[in-house]
C-alpha cells in the first residue's frame, strides 16, 4: 500500500517532526515543500493494517500538526528513477 500525506507543522515544531518520520522505516521519501512549514510524505506499507498503524501510531501523534492529509496512490504511471529534484 502506497500513501503520501501532506503535512503542515507549525514553526517549532517542525525538526522534532522531521527527526520522527526520518527514524520510521515505513517512510520512503521526505520532501520539504512551499507553502508554511509543510512536508510531503510517502509512506508503503505491507497491509491496510500496516499503513493504519503508521497513522495511528506516528502520524496522528505528531505534536504541532496544524493538517494533515493522506491520500493513497492507485498507480504508477510515470516514473523516472535517479532524477535529482
Amino acid at each position: 500500500v502506497s500513501c503520501y500525506f501532506e503535512i503542515e507543522t507549525s514553526p517549532d515544531t517542525l525538526a522534532q517532526v522531521i527527526e520522527t518520520l526520518r527514524r520510521n522505516e515505513t517512510i520512503t521519501q521526505i520532501y520539504r515543500v512551499t507553502g508554511k512549514n509543510k512536508l510531503h510524505v510517502h509512506a508503503v506499507a505491507a497491509s491496510g493494517e500496516e499503513m493504519e498503524q503508521l497513522i495511528e501510531e506516528v502520524i496522528d501523534p505528531l505534536p504541532g500538526v496544524l493538517s494533515s492529509s493522506c491520500n493513497m496512490i492507485l498507480s504508477r504511471i510515470k516514473d523516472i528513477k535517479g532524477l535529482r529534484l
